[in-house]
């Protein structure tokens, strides 16, 4: 009974369909990148031939550029009134984050797991403002708690369900269909952003 009715007030609310788009393409997102994380040690030591200590710095370095340059594409894209260029860092920022999960493929040396980690982190920095920008002016007004923790329970869930799955996939077919995986489900939730292009504002 008590599910049943925090069920029908959920369903009773009413979300415009940018943040619709916008929870969904993160949704996708970020299920795919579970996906690998919880094996990527594994994927380093056993695919590689890294030892565990580079799982850590891997994480390093994508937080360390990640961080670098996130505040120069916020103040850049902060310059326009229009949010076209909110949109296209949000887009090409994902799909170069694709790039980079398929590349896991073609790892073989430490120093080149590096270079793409690097990589991830400045993909994360250009896609990160432009869809935390997007969402902040679309929120529905007086439904702003409720919008941003649907956000992070959906985001949850599927990020749950995603880690359970990728190590099913390993088991099965390997890493490299795993990394496929993942970087097909990101170009999915990048190109997912191209249907609210026509109801941002412009000018």
């Amino acid at each position: 009974m008590y599910s049943r009715t925090i069920v029908r007030s959920i369903a009773s609310y009413k979300i415009n369909a940018v943040i619709k788009i916008l929870i969904l393409s993160d949704f996708l997102i970020f299920s795919a990148y579970q996906l690998f994380t919880p094996l990527f040690a594994i994927f380093i030591v056993d695919e590689i031939g890294g030892h565990v200590e580079a799982a850590g710095i891997t994480v390093a370095i994508y937080l360390i550029f990640k961080s670098i340059f996130e505040m120069p594409v916020g103040i850049f894209i902060d310059k326009s009134k229009s949010e076209k260029d909110d949109l296209w860092a949000a887009i090409l920022g994902s799909i170069l984050v694709a790039m980079v999960y398929f590349s896991y493929i073609f790892v073989d040396s430490i120093l080149q797991l590096y270079v793409l980690q690097a990589v991830l982190g400045i993909a994360a920095a250009i896609a990160f403002p432009g869809w935390y920008t997007l969402f902040t002016r679309h929120v529905d007004k007086g439904k702003e708690g409720f919008e941003w923790s649907l956000y992070d329970v959906l985001l949850g869930a599927g990020m749950a369900a995603a880690a359970a799955l990728g190590g099913f996939i390993v088991s099965l077919y390997g890493f490299e269909v795993l990394f496929i995986v993942a970087a097909i489900i990101t170009v999915l939730g990048a190109l997912l952003l191209f249907s609210i292009k026509n109801k941002i504002y412009t000018k």
